[in-house]
């Protein structure tokens, strides 16, 4: 047996969703990364917290990027190309035996920094931006996770992900009389 909500709380529902914010339901502690962090360090920093993606800031926390997963491994850019990707996962094996045979190569893919292959033009939502908008956005983008939230200045002042869309819709139960 199903319990259906009744209109009025199915609209004391739909009322609370449209009237937050990307900042009400935002990640507000950010972990980010400096356009000068080696490729290294941010990919370790990936892994370690199961980020899809970190913001790109300055050392005024301004937002001038975004690194993710895919730019790790898809990026064609000079120097960080799919080939050198390949290569590496492909002489791992051997790095573990006779790590000196390859250390040329294990010194560039050390010296690459964060700025040769993030997004400079990341997708961005304001934080007064409503969670409709939100909506929209990763329903348009679908690559995109997480979205940088910046003031109107282009400061950083958090992140959003499709699993911070997913947080308030746990609450419509509270609506629901169930």
């Amino acid at each position: 047996m199903h319990n259906f909500a009744s209109r009025e709380h199915q609209s004391m529902a739909h009322v609370h969703l449209r009237s937050l914010s990307v900042g009400d339901i935002m990640t507000k502690d950010v972990v980010s990364v400096h356009p000068g962090t080696s490729l290294v360090d941010a990919t370790n920093l990936l892994v370690q917290h199961g980020f899809n993606g970190m913001p790109v800031v300055d050392d005024l926390k301004k937002l001038v990027g975004i690194i993710t997963e895919y730019d790790l491994i898809m990026n064609k850019g000079p120097l960080f190309q799919v080939s050198t990707f390949q290569l590496l996962v492909q002489i791992l094996p051997l790095l573990r035996k006779d790590g000196r045979r390859y250390k040329k190569i294990i010194d560039e893919i050390a010296l690459l920094v964060v700025a040769e292959v993030m997004n400079p033009d990341p997708f961005t939502l304001f934080e007064d931006a409503t969670y409709e908008d939100a909506l929209i956005a990763f329903r348009d983008h679908h690559r995109i996770n997480p979205i940088p939230v910046v003031n109107h200045e282009g400061f950083l002042r958090g992140v959003i992900s499709r699993q911070d869309i997913l947080k308030p819709l746990s609450s419509v139960k509270d609506f629901s009389g169930l």
